[in-house]
């Protein structure tokens, strides 16, 4: 059975309406997804991959991004052991951006903020801190899903920050 032996993290990738979350997962897991529900590119349920990583077997879920499926962020964060924040470059930072923001804050575990759509529009790094009042301690990454910039790299880094809290 795959996964067996090794540990399982539950990792939720969480972003605003078409910050990529869905490219996001297919990318990184280097699958597509067997199902979407999706209406005119707008995803109405919850993506859901799984990959092996190192020692790890990883169960990745995306949130949807619309405002009304915030009912499941509770549901989807349930044993998560850490979170990718997905902002879309090409909007800036929303007031859905925010509210994630606290969002995740409030359940305490490792994240890595992705600041994605980077071949498209470049957003520092330094005003996505400043205006979501993100401490040095939390990485902010500059990405691309359709590019895969830095994608490798927001994973290293948020298996880091999960590996040595499970220490």
């Amino acid at each position: 059975m795959e996964g067996e032996n090794k540990g399982i993290i539950k990792i939720v990738v969480f972003g605003a309406l078409d910050a990529g979350k869905t490219t996001f997962v297919e990318t990184i897991s280097g699958k597509k997804l067997l199902m979407k529900g999706e209406f005119e590119r707008i995803t109405n349920s919850f993506d859901f991959v799984q990959l092996d990583y190192d020692n790890y077997f990883i169960q990745m879920f995306a949130t949807p991004g619309h405002r009304r499926f915030s009912f499941m962020w509770n549901t989807l964060a349930i044993g998560m052991d850490g979170a990718i924040f997905l902002i879309d470059s090409t909007v800036g930072i929303s007031p859905v951006d925010k509210e994630l923001m606290a969002f995740i804050k409030n359940h305490n575990v490792p994240y890595v903020v992705a600041i994605n759509k980077d071949d498209l529009v470049h957003l520092s790094q330094e005003n996505v801190r400043e205006e979501l009042e993100i401490s040095d301690e939390v990485s902010v990454i500059n990405t691309s899903s359709v590019t895969k910039q830095n994608l490798d790299l927001v994973m290293e880094t948020l298996m880091m920050n999960i590996t040595n809290t499970k220490q």
